[in-house]
């Protein structure tokens, strides 16, 4: 449906609800009327309409936090969007990563990470540690070794990994899955690869069938 059918609310505006492209993390929610979703759409950058203020405003005009559109959705009514971006720098004026986290200085709460933040963060702390000490920081010795030493920690915990899935408690099994994860975290960054790169493979496998897939990835590689 183009924008112009919309139904918009009584007052012009509907919600839009941001989420990373990368990691499913909600970020913001905001209000659009039609001008500031015909700019978003022209722009590539998410643009809103402060009821406050009541202007338009493109989100990091002052920051230069902005938010890349990636793709924008409609839900089954049609009257709230769901905008996927990539931001450019912590979305909260808070400075905090999400609007929905937790306010700096709150206590922390008892809950964990929900699993998509969980490995987010990981390959954050990955990303962040390649500049830190090699001789504090295990993840910066790994980084800082030759390629060669890092595929072999992959074939290791690969082999841990099948020594517990075949004799080992389920406990044990997930903790050397998650120590197999972490070295494929450190892996695609030493390597210059990134999660989304990964991933992306993936979804352009989706829909095809495996076997037919296989032999596609065999014929390119005879060809």
């Amino acid at each position: 449906m183009e924008s112009s059918d919309r139904p918009f609310q009584k007052d012009g505006l509907v919600p839009a609800i941001v989420q990373n492209w990368s990691t499913g993390r909600v970020l913001m929610l905001g209000y659009v009327n039609q001008e500031s979703l015909e700019k978003t759409r022209a722009t590539g950058r998410v643009t809103f309409y402060s009821r406050s203020r009541r202007r338009i405003w493109e989100k990091g005009e002052t920051s230069g936090n902005y938010l890349q559109v990636v793709e924008i959705r409609e839900d089954c009514d049609q009257d709230s969007l769901l905008i996927l971006a990539r931001p450019m720098g912590p979305t909260c004026h808070t400075g905090a990563v999400s609007c929905f986290d937790d306010p700096p200085g709150a206590p922390t709460a008892d809950r964990g990470l929900p699993p998509f933040e969980t490995w987010a963060e990981l390959l954050e702390t990955i990303r962040v540690r390649k500049e830190a000490d090699p001789s504090v920081s295990y993840t910066a010795s790994l980084l800082k070794k030759p390629e060669g030493s890092v595929l072999k920690k992959i074939q290791e915990e690969s082999t841990e990994v099948l020594i517990a899935a075949l004799s080992e408690s389920r406990e044990r099994q997930a903790s050397e899955w998650a120590d197999l994860l972490f070295h494929i975290g450190v892996a695609l960054e030493r390597f210059g690869l990134s999660w989304d790169e990964v991933m992306s493979i993936l979804e352009a496998r989706r829909g095809i069938g495996g076997l037919r897939e296989k032999q596609g990835r065999t014929e390119k590689k005879g060809g």
